[in-house]
């Protein structure tokens, strides 16, 4: 692939070599400095003028200066020093880490006699080693550095316009969502006999068929083609990537779009993504994020995922071309689909299937981070759970098919896209050990269970290595979060859905290990929440309140911890603030600790809790007023309607940020300066 672009003799395949000749190491030198400022300069020489700023995004607030004169810093210098100085401050993290584990472990090795009286504390060390695994892995996507790219500039006589087959996979959704999605495919600003749209109607629905036909008659577009595959009983159809390998024997196209039947493409898509594949043989696809028009306000179930599209993906792009399709959005290269046999049907989530195989297959994708589609998302909380369950799902299936071929030894794969794939489906598991953890620290707070090992100078050193910890975690997390759309709040619903969605986690993993077989079972997200709507319109459910606490049933574990947990730490601080005091250092800090733990551990499970009783979500029948029409009726958005919303609920949660950082700074000032001493009376260990 490297001798491809060498051939080629672009820009882009010249900063591609530079990029291998350095190595990993590449983002410290001068010379990528040289090569961002003029990628800066080419990207936006066509846009900006001398003396005149320009203004990126409205996240951001930012200017480009003048390109005619290279300005002191500009902003994508400031964004590379960002990065290495939280990338520093993540490596230091990791050592921290390990340097507390080592000790701890070495602590509980030579008193192994007090370990075996208190079998509690293996569980708790068993999770903090899988976290500092998941915290290795999970540091290769904060460290990547990020690639900019600048944009193709190719002249007007030399432009290359292939054709294009647009794939709308269709399953029984409403017929005016697909009728948006098609008249803003139709509308794309790309020669008209160069391009059509396939409606793959996986639903045998008539209605559906009935609207292609009148959009048809009535436009005189013979582009779009209406397409009904038909499914003998006992043969597998593969669901969704099946109906795609359906749209491949359809389509002569040199490429194709995956897209989802309720997005809505910007006029300008394929304008945009083509030159970033057609001249590129090394690049299999190009992918662009999501983005949602009814997304809650607050987004308080982190459905905009931004640290995925907006930093994971971005800094995935950056090394060797990495970043995974997402099931929406992505033109594939024909022929390179055809070299792996079409649409992977291994896993329900075919989309990061059919990515790693071309990986392996030596090909790589170009990450758009631009904001070129806009769809829905589950308008139920019960569809956003199944949504998610059933990515789980896809992607254990995924592992389970393709394990030894992608981390076999002749998988092509390098070191870091080995690690992604491992942790593509290794995030899941990590809901067992978030229930291990709860379960174990509620059951040590509630009897009383004794956690110290060692003597007092022992465990001093242990606390403070464990608090030096939690307090670089919680300074490199904020700063990861810089620059992103809605910074506040899409970090501490990042950091709140990784809580509250365990139990939901563990259930599939759960029913994947006595029941694999049943994990392949598909139900499209506008199929549940049409079925969570109808049992709704009962007499009972009608009344907001029972239908609130109907939505309850999903909740059962999180309530019940809520409830254990603020009633045993209730319990304790009482019995610590009557009884005892300070005159037992060990007790009063282990009922501290622990409670600060299951106290912001529970708001973080309660947040769905609260979106039930407060809910910030639009209704479906709301849909066409959160749109904007143009003159022919046909659906149209700025890149500004794709950013989330902010709300204010998100304050508690910053003030349980704020809490935690003053928490674990006190932490390591009293141990640092022998405060525990001076005011307590010490009873044993501290």
């Amino acid at each position: 692939m490297a001798d491809d672009c060498e051939k080629q003799g672009s820009e882009p395949g010249k900063m591609a070599d530079d990029y291998e000749q350095q190595g990993s190491g590449f983002w410290w030198s001068t010379n990528v400095y040289d090569h961002w400022w003029k990628s800066l300069r080419h990207a936006y020489s066509e846009r900006t003028t001398n003396s005149q700023y320009r203004k990126v995004n409205e996240v951001e607030m930012v200017h480009l200066m003048s390109i005619s004169e290279k300005p002191a810093q500009p902003v994508q210098y400031r964004r590379w020093k960002l990065h290495v100085f939280t990338s520093i401050l993540v490596l230091v993290q990791l050592m921290v880490n390990i340097t507390y584990l080592v000790t701890k472990i070495i602590l509980y090795i030579r008193r192994h006699d007090q370990v075996f009286h208190s079998p509690w504390l293996l569980p708790i060390l068993l999770c903090e080693c899988a976290y500092f695994l998941g915290s290795v892995i999970a540091a290769v996507d904060h460290c990547l550095p990020e690639l900019i790219r600048p944009k193709p500039v190719v002249k007007e006589d030399q432009i290359k316009r292939p054709t294009v087959d647009i794939f709308l996979p269709c399953c029984k959704e409403p017929v005016d969502v697909i009728r948006d999605s098609i008249r803003a495919a139709l509308s794309l600003t790309y020669p008209k006999d160069l391009f059509r749209i396939l409606v793959l109607d996986d639903g045998g629905d008539d209605q559906l068929e009935a609207l292609c036909q009148d959009l048809q008659a009535t436009t005189f577009e013979q582009r779009l083609v209406y397409l009904r595959r038909k499914k003998v009983p006992g043969v597998p159809h593969h669901f969704k990537c099946g109906n795609l390998n359906y749209g491949l024997e359809h389509s002569v196209a040199e490429y194709v779009v995956m897209m989802d039947a309720d997005m809505i493409l910007h006029p300008t898509f394929l304008q945009e993504l083509i030159p970033y594949i057609v001249d590129s043989p090394e690049v299999a696809f190009v992918q662009i994020p999501q983005s949602f028009y009814n997304l809650p306000l607050g987004d308080p179930l982190n459905d905009a995922s931004v640290m995925g599209y907006d930093r994971a993906l971005v800094r995935r792009d950056g090394y060797h071309g990495s970043a995974t399709c997402i099931g929406t959005g992505a033109i594939f290269r024909r022929q390179s689909l055809d070299k792996i046999g079409g649409f992977q049907p291994q896993s329900i989530t075919e989309d990061t299937m059919t990515a790693y195989v071309l990986f392996n297959h030596g090909y790589r994708s170009v990450y758009l981070n631009e904001k070129l589609q806009m769809g829905l998302t589950p308008w139920t909380f019960e569809g956003y759970i199944k949504q998610r369950q059933r990515w789980e799902m896809g992607a254990i299936q995924q592992f389970a098919a393709s394990w030894k071929d992608m981390l076999g030894p002749k998988s092509r794969l390098n070191l870091v896209q080995k690690c992604l794939y491992f942790w593509h489906t290794g995030y899941y598991f990590v809901s067992i050990f978030n229930i291990i953890l709860m379960i174990t620290l509620l059951c040590c707070l509630a009897f009383r269970l004794d956690m110290v090992v060692g003597n007092e100078e022992e465990n001093k050193n242990v606390c403070l290595l464990l608090a030096v910890y939690f307090l670089l975690w919680r300074i490199g997390w904020s700063l990861l979060w810089v620059g992103v759309p809605q910074p506040i709040q899409s970090r501490n619903r990042d950091e709140s859905h990784f809580w509250w969605m365990t139990p939901f986690f563990f259930s599939i993993i759960f029913k994947s290990c006595i029941s694999f077989k049943s994990t392949y079972n598909f139900v499209p997200t506008s199929s549940i929440d049409r079925a969570a709507a109808s049992a709704s319109t009962g007499w009972i459910n009608r009344v907001t309140c029972f239908k609130q606490v109907e939505q309850f049933k999903h909740l059962k574990p999180h309530i019940l911890f809520a409830t254990l947990a603020c009633g045993v730490v209730a319990w304790r601080v009482s019995d610590v603030v009557m009884n005892y005091g300070l005159t037992d250092c060990r007790y009063f800090f282990t009922v501290i600790g622990l409670s600060f733990f299951l106290i912001t551990t529970s708001a973080h499970m309660l947040l769905p809790v609260f979106y039930i009783l407060w809910p910030t979500n639009y209704k479906p029948e709301q849909r066409k007023s959160l749109l904007k029409y143009d003159a022919e009726g046909v659906p149209r958005f700025s890149r500004e309607d794709c950013l989330p919303k902010f709300h204010r609920s998100v304050w508690f949660y910053e003030f349980l940020a704020y809490a935690s950082l003053a928490f674990w700074m006190g932490v390591v000032l009293m141990f640092s300066t022998n405060a525990e001493a001076k005011i307590c009376r010490i009873s044993g260990a501290v």
